[in-house]
């Protein structure tokens, strides 16, 4: 297999979260204790988020509103497929899970991304993510021939996602969930995937400016995708310029061994691949049903935030161990919006 197999592969490639949010902190610290009681005495201005005027009498402070981030994040991760099934040219559709075998298969995704957001409530951020980027997809097949390739494709991302957070003094905790969907240059339907986050910090403040800190925090990441996956790719997309002679008789050879329904659609895609590969044009299209998962749906996730004013911070995220690494970089202006009615 050729083409076919990178195509299907890259339907695992996902965008996942390209960040969170961070609500309300209270320090107690009596270097700040001016500043926070302060908060207590002061009306809260700003429409949003809701209940944003009990937080101040509570004493904490808010981050703006509303935001928007740019991101960059990358991640690679290992793809196992447990089943396929094949047809051709519209027929009835056979399983070939046990009679194709892939060696690993190593996806890794490019992306850089805009995510806007909104504080609904001092607990609450709501936000989008739509973004675009490149896949790669690392394949290796073992039988009926062995081969190792790279195919690389285009992809565009988009979809929603909530924070909820929670602060207890320094330490704060958040917890994220998104739904989002790939798009690739290859894929008839975008693929989705849920993205589900767990993180606990601590936060520093500057002790000259209580608006000024740094964050760090560990946590763990959670994803799954989409496990069926069908459509329909031409045979000359799908192998384009593969062997012939002596590749197409051991093809032939191992196709003579198979079941009957088996048999007959590894015949047909033989016998369209010798005209393609004789450069003799097809438009066969061999349509297929792909089972996936990742290998390891968790893995652990390491970060860090500056935050320089309650205009402008960057963020950082580290993603290893288990069968997938992730890295994550955040640059995230927020502005106030609108003021409440006087």
């Amino acid at each position: 297999m050729s083409r076919l197999i990178f195509c299907l592969f890259l339907l695992t490639i996902v965008l996942v979260d390209k960040g969170y949010a961070q609500g309300g902190q209270k320090v107690f610290n009596e270097t700040y204790d001016a500043y926070f009681d302060s908060l207590k005495n002061t009306e809260y201005p700003y429409a949003l988020p809701i209940l944003g005027k009990g937080a101040y009498k509570q004493g904490y402070d808010l981050p703006y509103a509303y935001g928007l981030s740019a991101i960059y994040f990358t991640q690679t991760q290992q793809i196992n497929i447990t089943s396929t099934q094949i047809g051709f040219n519209g027929s009835e559709k056979v399983d070939v899970s046990n009679i194709i075998e892939f060696g690993p298969t190593i996806a890794t995704t490019n992306a850089y991304t805009v995510r806007p957001d909104i504080w609904v409530l001092p607990f609450l951020n709501l936000y989008g993510i739509f973004g675009g980027g490149t896949t790669q997809t690392d394949v290796s097949l073992v039988s009926p021939v062995g081969f190792q390739t790279t195919q690389s494709f285009g992809v565009s991302s988009f979809g929603l996602g909530a924070t909820l957070t929670g602060a207890a003094g320094p330490v704060w905790i958040a917890w994220d969930n998104n739904y989002n969907f790939a798009d690739v240059d290859v894929v008839v339907e975008p693929v989705p995937a849920f993205n589900s986050s767990l993180r606990v910090g601590l936060s520093f403040p500057d002790y000259k400016n209580p608006q000024r800190g740094l964050q760090i925090w560990g946590g763990i990441f959670y994803q799954i995708i989409q496990n069926d996956t069908r459509g329909s790719i031409g045979v000359t997309d799908v192998f384009p310029g593969f062997g012939q002679g002596n590749v197409i008789d051991a093809l032939n050879n191992w196709a003579d061994g198979l079941p009957p329904a088996q048999r007959v659609i590894a015949k047909q895609i033989i016998s369209e691949l010798e005209k393609v590969s004789e450069g003799i044009p097809s438009d066969s299209q061999i349509d297929y049903v792909l089972e996936k998962e990742v290998a390891a749906p968790f893995n652990l996730i390491f970060g860090a935030q500056y935050q320089f004013n309650k205009n402008w911070m960057i963020r950082s995220e580290l993603g290893v161990f288990g069968k997938r690494s992730q890295f994550l970089l955040n640059l995230n202006w927020r502005f106030p919006g609108f003021r409440k009615n006087p």
